[in-house]
């Protein structure tokens, strides 16, 4: 589009209510537990459906309704998915509920259309949650950019080891996981997809490239499990909303597996292909990034003994081994309790 064009639809587009924050990712680091609390203090407004892939996929997409219906592209058979479910619901819906769906199931995409489902939330902090945006290429975080300059950016890191596992775990649900071989799941951990999402620096170097650092939080899924109201407090005071008040937090883990173990001979395999991510955020971040670089390390020079080994890993004996060898812990009842997620600048190790 010409510079002189952009510089007229600017402001137009500036008027409309587009989302003051984004949570964009990662994939399986409790982004879901995040959007759900986050829906819950009053003076915030998310979108009932998560997940809204404008972004991603709908930008750049030709379709059509007989598309949706009847294509076979991912993006039409998860439209499908989001019909289905929202038609269960409607006996709990009121009016505006069944306004909004109509809109955004059949509306057209662009960004009229796209600011277009936030209407309901004016007077509110406005968001969305769709985890895919961590992987967008530079010229798609460009156009978030240019009509959104000022949102401010959620990013939820996980081990990446963890992150990986789960991620196979959800590709395999349909299964009984005794039916699924090794050999499967080394391409799991091994294909672009998981590496793609498990590139947590990638994601922050192309984000960072846009958006200012104190425009950027970063959370770890850790602190879900250790300082709940501790990080939705902090989160709060990031997004400018009240921080003090006692919302409800959802404890309930979200679209989790009965698993709480993991087979120690995959959880090596991980090891081995995530170790260099782990180093690498350690050097950046410190905190639980250390722990995940002393288990990946300790999972390739030395596995512990017996078939599985305890998942996450902070259940494990590995977590006691690196308290006892370092001397720190964030978790609650050490002397370094203290949740580690924050805007970008407070988190950063500088070295």
């Amino acid at each position: 589009m010409p510079e002189g064009v952009k510089g007229y639809l600017r402001p137009l587009a500036r008027k409309r209510k587009f989302p003051d924050f984004l949570i964009i990712g990662a994939q399986k680091a409790g982004t879901t537990w995040l959007h759900r609390n986050l829906q819950a203090h009053p003076q915030i407004w998310m979108p009932k459906e998560k997940e809204l892939h404008y972004f991603d996929e709908k930008l750049a997409a030709q379709t059509s309704l007989r598309s949706k219906l009847w294509g076979k592209r991912a993006m039409d058979e998860r439209w499908r998915r989001q019909v289905r479910r929202q038609i269960g619901r409607y006996s709990k819906f009121s009016p505006a509920d069944i306004a909004w769906d109509l809109k955004y199931f059949l509306g057209s995409w662009n960004d009229a259309w796209y600011a277009s489902l936030f209407t309901q939330g004016r007077g509110k902090t406005v968001g969305e949650t769709t985890p895919d945006y961590s992987v967008l290429e530079r010229k798609q975080i460009a156009h978030v950019h240019e009509i959104m300059p000022d949102a401010r950016i959620v990013f939820m890191m996980r081990n990446p080891l963890e992150r990986a596992w789960s991620q196979s775990l959800m590709d395999v649900r349909e299964r009984n996981l005794e039916d699924v071989t090794d050999e499967e799941f080394h391409r799991h951990f091994e294909g672009k997809r998981s590496r793609m999402f498990t590139d947590y620096l990638g994601t922050l170097s192309n984000w960072g490239s846009f958006f200012p650092k104190e425009q950027i939080f970063i959370g770890f899924l850790e602190d879900i499990h250790f300082y709940p109201n501790r990080l939705l407090s902090r989160l709060y005071r990031f997004l400018d909303v009240d921080p003090s008040a006692d919302y409800r937090v959802i404890k309930r883990k979200i679209h989790s597996r009965d698993v709480e173990t993991m087979p120690t001979r995959l959880a090596v395999r991980l090891a081995e292909s995530y170790l260099g991510d782990a180093e690498a955020l350690e050097e950046r971040f410190g905190g639980y990034a250390s722990f995940w670089r002393y288990g990946a390390r300790r999972l390739v020079e030395d596995p512990p003994e017996g078939e599985r080994i305890a998942y996450p890993l902070w259940e494990s004996s590995l977590w006691e081994e690196w308290v006892r060898e370092t001397g720190q812990s964030p978790a609650p009842g050490s002397r370094e309790a203290r949740p580690q997620s924050g805007p970008l600048p407070s988190v950063q190790v500088v070295r």
